[in-house]
């Protein structure tokens, strides 16, 4: 019934579902589904809210800049061209920049819309750039930690709970692939069941891969040697998600303080370049 409504149920759920209802433990495993779900939920907002505050206070900080080098840079050049003075360095600077953001305006705006669109549909479109924009999302300095642990969480919980649910091995790491959401991630995976196939063990790719630390590897090899492998998945994916709640809890801490330097340096350095001129201008009129 569930499988008939791909659009509501995700292939986790209907694999789950499946093996709850082969083995007779069907409250079992949407006991198993529903803390899944909230677990996957809470860490989703947790690193969205934390991306998502010094994307908001950059938008600001740009707007505040835009704001002032069309409104408030114009009205003082105005007035130092009438002294016929020469200017600082740093306010010949941001005097070339309000020309240009004030003659290029709509080209500085085609070109981010364009920009934009190309980004969306080739992130969508071409498999490669989807994978590659990945990449360079996880190596972002403290942000790329953040979303590989939070991708480590959901790979090691999913395939955890569809072990547990007794879903067979190559079966779960099929679906695992398409749930993780990380071409980067899905790529070990498929390596993994690969392996598997062949009779390599699990922890091998992992081993062998970048964005796994040691310790996914190490407790995955333990967890297969000795037959507890869906506790151990299970261990790591506690593990990380822990830390990915800590490590977002301090970055948040630390991050309004932060953005508000950055727009106090940024204002104060047109408004520095503003008034050093002014003091030189009013000198000379005393």
């Amino acid at each position: 019934a569930a499988k008939k409504h791909p659009s509501v149920f995700p292939p986790l759920f209907i694999n789950m579902i499946r093996a709850g209802e082969m083995t007779g433990n069907l409250d079992e495993t949407l006991d198993r589904l529903a803390m899944y779900y909230e677990k996957q939920y809470k860490l989703k907002k947790k690193v969205q809210s934390t991306m998502t505050y010094p994307i908001i206070l950059l938008v600001l900080i740009i707007g505040v800049v835009i704001f002032m080098m069309l409104s408030i840079v114009p009205n003082f050049v105005s007035m130092f061209e009438q002294f016929d003075g020469e200017l600082p360095t740093i306010t010949k600077m941001v005097v070339s920049m309000s020309e240009v953001i004030q003659s290029s305006w709509w080209i500085l705006l085609i070109g981010v819309t364009i920009s934009v669109v190309i980004f969306t549909y080739l992130f969508k479109n071409n498999d490669s750039f989807r994978y590659q924009t990945h990449v360079a999302l996880l190596k972002i300095p403290v942000f790329g930690k953040i979303l590989q642990k939070s991708a480590i969480a959901r790979m090691t919980r999913t395939l955890s709970s569809l072990f547990s649910s007794s879903v067979p091995i190559l079966q779960a790491l099929g679906i695992v692939e398409k749930v993780v959401d990380n071409p980067v991630i899905g790529k070990v995976v498929r390596e993994a069941r690969v392996n598997l196939e062949q009779g390599s063990p699990l922890s091998e790719p992992l081993e062998k891969s970048w964005v796994f630390p040691p310790l996914v590897s190490q407790m995955t090899a333990i967890g297969e040697q000795t037959g507890s492998l869906d506790y151990m998945l299970e261990k790591i994916a506690d593990f990380y998600e822990d830390d990915v709640d800590r490590t977002v809890d301090s970055l948040q801490s630390l991050i309004e303080p932060l953005m508000i330097v950055i727009l106090a340096v940024v204002v104060g350095f047109i408004v520095l370049s503003i008034m050093i001129p002014m003091f030189t201008v009013f000198t000379e009129m005393q």
